[in-house]
């Protein structure tokens, strides 16, 4: 059975976000922003939270390339934006080009030690090139920065299951739930590890919980057809 690992990167934004109300078109809100911020910059041209926010409007528009361009024009002009290394990180990962991804978001963690968002996404970026153990490490990271990051230690729970160390991994789901109980893919992940020890009470027990938080979720209902087909494959042999 696969281990399912959601992909989550953090985008800062310096503005905002606010909820569109009934009716509203979310499109043309993005389109009133796009215009504002280009109009700021054709009066301000060195205006870098103008940039910055532009590239955000176009990342969420999925315009990868004018994106990139904003974000690199924010860090021209303030070569210590942290968070337009960060965003610039998230864009280059999104695109494909994982090294150059790497190289932003370590130059974001280089600036602020401290900034969990550009370790997590560092890791997940290790993580798709299969660099396990810097991935553990930067997700590791995340969670000596917050103790209460259940992301992270999801997380590091995926990571280690990738290794093949499945009791480091049940520990840090079990800690993900502890900080979360409605984590359902932290209880789906449990219970697939418990599978792969073959202890499959407690498998069922965590898959059954991941499918009570997300009865919409399929993948804990695939989980458990599989066990209980191998449990009565089982039967079958002993009789």
């Amino acid at each position: 059975m696969k281990i399912w690992c959601s992909i989550l990167l953090f985008m800062a934004l310096l503005f905002m976000k606010t909820g569109y109300s009934q009716g509203q078109d979310a499109n043309e809100f993005l389109e009133a922003s796009m215009k504002a911020f280009q109009k700021v910059i054709e009066k301000k041209p060195d205006h870098v939270d103008a940039h910055y926010n532009l590239g955000v409007v176009y990342s969420e528009k999925g315009m990868v390339n004018e994106a990139i361009e904003r974000y690199k024009k924010a860090i021209e002009i303030d070569p210590n934006f942290v968070k337009a290394y960060n965003n610039l990180g998230v864009v280059y990962y999104e695109a494909g080009l994982l090294d150059e991804a790497i190289e932003s978001l370590k130059k974001a963690t280089e600036i602020l030690p401290q900034y969990i968002d550009a370790h997590y996404n560092l890791g997940i970026v290790y993580y798709a090139k299969r660099r396990y153990k810097l991935a553990l490490e930067a997700f590791k990271r995340t969670v000596d920065l917050d103790p209460k990051f259940d992301k992270g230690y999801y997380n590091v729970g995926v990571t280690y299951v990738s290794m093949g160390n499945i009791d480091e991994s049940i520990v840090a789901f079990e800690k993900a739930i502890s900080i979360n109980p409605e984590y359902s893919e932290a209880f789906y992940n449990l219970g697939i590890a418990y599978a792969k020890k073959e202890q499959y009470d407690d498998a069922i027990k965590f898959l059954k919980k991941a499918q009570e938080i997300d009865p919409d979720d399929y993948k804990s209902y695939f989980a458990l057809g599989v066990i209980y087909q191998a449990q009565r494959g089982r039967e079958t042999v002993k009789r």
